[in-house]
């Protein structure tokens, strides 16, 4: 693949990720393996993308993870696509292989597993997403196949939202929403409320109340750990899936597309947890 070094590359493509934990899990996975690999983060614009990558192909380049905001924008670059990102139409783990670009979805099974740890029965629960970003996707696709009783989305384009929604094949009651306080001000019965926006790092403040009557709440924002809107459930004394437990899930999936091995040591979940500071 043209580098003389026997070292495996692998990277995370974002935008705005100095901060993520995805280079301390996987080169601890790689560390506990004794797999000879290294991974890092490449800031990238999305219109520098496909440059990326033909300069990835070039390297010991064995797999990536993609996160915001290129989950969608690169699909034209890859070669072919799994049958679950191809229904998504989002990509978080490419796999470079017999010279080709495979993307793939874990963030669905990621998301699910947590969430399937907590609940038994779907078909009589209504789950409130705020989002409908990349991330968005996979919560959906997931609730959808897990058969939820009613779908709603609440998001600040309103439009991006039903182009999500006009997309899916589902028979499950699914609305749409702007994402804002009186709209929040009017939800009740919440099963399950999922955040996939990022409320803490942009600091935008939400109101949630006890007449929602949420049970489950599950953010997928993972830094700090203790955000402003897992502070808020917690007051309200919902169950909560923390953002660091689909990182950990979708992370170890990935970890299998790549190298064939399905981490199974528990340990990377305790330095997670120390260097977010619990």
């Amino acid at each position: 693949m043209g580098s003389n070094s026997n070292e495996m590359l692998y990277c995370l493509l974002g935008n705005g990720i100095k901060n993520s934990l995805s280079p301390i899990i996987h080169n601890s996975f790689f560390q506990s393996n004794k797999l000879e690999s290294y991974y890092t983060t490449l800031n990238v614009n999305s219109n520098d993308l496909k440059t990326i990558l033909d300069t990835l192909r070039k390297l010991n380049f064995r797999g990536a993870n993609v996160t915001i905001p290129h989950k969608t924008d690169i699909i034209p670059y890859l070669d072919s696509l799994d049958s679950l990102a191809n229904s998504v139409n989002a990509v978080n783990t490419v796999l470079y292989e017999n010279e080709k670009l495979i993307g793939y979805n874990t963030d669905v099974e990621g998301f699910m597993k947590p969430l399937r740890k907590n609940i038994q029965r779907f078909d009589n629960k209504k789950a409130v997403i705020l989002g409908s970003g990349g991330a968005s996707k996979a919560v959906l696709y997931g609730l959808i196949n897990a058969n939820c009783k009613e779908l709603i989305i609440l998001n600040r384009t309103i439009e991006n939202a039903r182009q999500i929604v006009t997309k899916l094949d589902s028979d499950i009651p699914i609305s749409c929403h702007v994402l804002n306080q009186k709209t929040i001000d009017s939800l009740s019965d919440v099963d399950i409320m999922i955040n996939t926006v990022p409320l803490h790092k942009t600091n935008t403040i939400l109101d949630f109340h006890s007449d929602l009557g949420i049970k489950l709440a599950y953010d997928l924002e993972y830094l700090p750990k203790e955000t402003n809107f897992i502070k808020q459930m917690k007051s309200l004394n919902a169950d909560l899936i923390y953002g660091y437990e689909m990182l950990l899930s979708q992370a170890k999936l990935s970890f299998q597309i790549w190298t064939g091995i399905l981490p199974s040591d528990d340990s990377i979940d305790g330095k997670i947890l120390s260097i977010l500071g619990v």
